[in-house]
Formats: structure tokens, sequence, C-alpha cells
């Protein structure tokens, strides 16, 4: 049986476990008091039980796992989600701690380390949110990342329309918060100019005598330019800066085949599909590009270049609005509407994933210079099915 001693003076609490002294110098006086009644209960109970909950709490990542639900290794200070065995980052943990202390809901957090748990890439794994935190990113719900993409134009329906109605779509939504087909969108005929106004305002206009053309509602056009006009082709049509021979359609995964991406944190500009924060789009786009606002699920990040922290490369990303680019400005989106969209298709995905498992391959194919997975597919198989169970 073990022998346990203590005290505390202030926000100091010293323990004798055995006589080995431990010193915790705690963050406040909470934190002492909680850590002190642990040490007074496994004085009374030296069960191996209690003395466990005292090394829990000397270990800083242990003891932030401990206070938020998580699992954590005594022995190795390792963290990990509930039930499964990849190590959840320091970054992370540190997050969870934050989250967790304020009272802010964790489901992003929580819901980006599942997708991020499927990336095949260790050094994705472990850098991923540090390079996140950095910068302006957002996460959703659901856990997706949201990233700007800087393009250009193949195929120009209305160079203004589309970004005009998926930024007053975002508005209406976000910050009215009701429904886009309760305005119509309007242009007018001598200078051009859009604007929206309620439908039953528009109801009483005569188009003619106040000069203006009424060209349908808010929440239809949204859709029409989400996913394709009356002539069942893409109302506008993107492609990239560098080699001009994609095709980059709202609403319409864009995807590149992993092995074919460069993985190496090393290199800057490589293989494969760049996405970014503002700061990087803003820095490469020029005023006669679009801004696309995209998803990234965490699972499809290629790297994240070491110099250069404003951008990543990925394997796919799923363009959803364009922003408005103004001034070399990007009017940033901060809430996201468009994940049924994205669900919907991570669903299949996911789907496609557990069969590669069940056949004993790995989900995700190696990029280039990857590191090789060394994980079991028993815990690949829990992820994934997970991850499904999140999504229905």
């Amino acid at each position: 049986m073990k022998n346990i001693n203590g005290i505390k003076s202030g926000n100091v609490v010293n323990i004798s476990i055995d006589g080995k002294l431990h010193k915790k110098n705690c963050g406040n006086p909470k934190e002492a008091d909680e850590l002190f009644k642990l040490v007074l209960k496994a004085k009374a109970d030296p069960s191996d039980e209690n003395v466990k909950a005292i090394r829990l709490y000397l270990n800083e990542r242990t003891r932030i796992a401990l206070v938020a639900g998580l699992e954590a290794d005594v022995d190795s200070g390792l963290v990990f989600l509930a039930g499964f065995n990849t190590p959840v980052p320091t970054t992370l943990v540190e997050v969870v701690k934050e989250y967790h202390e304020n009272n802010y809901p964790l489901e992003a957090i929580i819901n980006f380390w599942k997708l991020l748990m499927i990336n095949p890439d260790v050094r994705v794994r472990e850098s991923l949110f540090d390079f996140i935190t950095t910068h302006d990113f957002v996460l959703t719900d659901n856990g997706y990342m949201v990233v700007y993409k800087a393009v250009d134009y193949k195929q120009k329906a209305d160079v203004d329309l589309p970004a005009f109605v998926s930024n007053q779509y975002l508005h209406v939504k976000k910050d009215w918060k009701c429904s886009p087909n309760k305005y119509v969108v309007y242009r007018e005929t001598e200078n051009k100019n859009l604007f929206i106004t309620k439908v039953e305002t528009a109801e009483e206009w005569n188009e003619k005598e106040r000069g203006v053309e009424i060209l349908g509602k808010l929440g239809d056009l949204f859709m029409a330019i989400f996913n394709e006009d009356n002539n069942g082709k893409a109302e506008t049509i993107y492609t990239d800066k560098h080699t001009h021979t994609m095709s980059i359609v709202l609403g319409q995964p864009v995807v590149m085949d992993r092995k074919d991406c460069d993985s190496d944190p090393a290199q800057d500009c490589s293989y494969g599909l760049h996405v970014g924060a503002t700061k990087y789009v803003e820095r490469f786009a020029s005023s006669g590009n679009a801004v696309l606002v995209c998803y990234v699920n965490p699972a499809h990040v290629v790297a994240v270049p070491n110099y250069d922290h404003s951008k990543m490369r990925v394997s796919e990303y799923f363009p959803f609005a364009v922003a408005t680019y103004t001034d070399s400005k990007i009017d940033i989106i901060e809430q996201a509407y468009f994940e049924s969209d994205f669900q919907e298709y991570e669903a299949e995905e996911l789907e496609a994933l557990v069969a590669k498992v069940k056949a004993e391959q790995l989900p995700i194919e190696t990029a280039r210079k990857a590191e090789e997975e060394e994980r079991p597919m028993s815990e690949l198989m829990k992820i994934l099915e997970t991850r499904l169970v999140d999504i229905e």
C-alpha cells in the first residue's frame, strides 16, 4: 500500500508518493484545491485508482484530458479521444482545455479531430491544428475547414451575379436569419447595379417605370448558380490560375489523386490543390479573379508547408460560394450554411472508405513522400464508422 502525504500553500501543492516528492504550481486557487482534495482522498484511501488520479493531475496534458472527458496514458502522457488509439496533438489538447474551462461547445473541435484522424499522414495530424489557429480559418460544427481559393473565369455567364447572389444569400441567412426566397434580386436598367428587396415590395413595382429588371428570388437564383442553369450547363465555370486546365463549378468537389500530390512540408509550392487563408489568397489574387469559399475535409489535407503558413496542399476541396473581394481584401465568411450538400457527398465517400478497409486496403491512398500508415485496420475502421454515425 502506497504512502501518500501532501501540503498546500497558496497555489502550490507539494505531494509525497512513497517518499518521492512532486511539486505542482497550479494556475489558480481552484486547481490547487482540486489537486489537494485528490491528495487527501488518496491519503485516506491509497488505492491504485486514487493514486492514478493524482498522477493524472500532475501531468498537464493528462490533467486536461481528465477534466475534458478525454483519455490519457499516465506513463506516456499521450491523450486520446475516448475509444481510439490515435494520439491527440498538444495544440488541440490545449484548445480543448480552453473550451472546457469557458464552457464553449466542443462539437466543432471534436468533429474536426475525428476527420483529421482519418488522414493517413502523421505530420498533418500533428501540425494542422497549429496551422489553422495561426490564421483566420474557421471550423464548421461538423468539423470542416472553411478556406479560400483564387481562380480565373473559364466561362462567364454574368461576372457580377454569382458573387452578389452568393454573398446576399449568406447575409440573409446569417444576419437576418430568414428565408432567401422572401427576397428578390433586381438590376437597375441604366447602370446595371444589383440589389435585393422583399418579394411583396417588388410585386407592387412597375419594372419599366421604375427602371429595373427583376431577376428572380434570391434562393432560386443561388440554387441555379450553385447547381445548373435552364440549359443544364453550369452558369459560371472557373479555372485554376496556374494551368487554366481545370473546370471548377460551385457545388462540385474538385479532386486530385492523392498519390499525385506532394506531402513534403519542406516544399512550399509543389503538386497538389492549393487553398489557403485570406492572407494567402489576398496576396495571390488580382482584380480580375474570383475568390471561392470552400470546404476542406481535414482528412484530405496533404501538406502544411513549413515556411508559407498561409496556404496548404489538399487532394480535394468543395467550392460553395463566391466571396466579396474588393480593395485586395476578402469579406470573410464566418459561418457555414451549405454543409448538408457536403455531408451527403462525405457519407458516400466514407462508405467507399469502409469498403476498402473491409477488403484490407488502406482507405486513403498515400501521397508522394508520405510516411507509411502504421495504424491497424481496426483503428481505421472504428474512426470511419464513428464518423458515419455522426452524420446520419
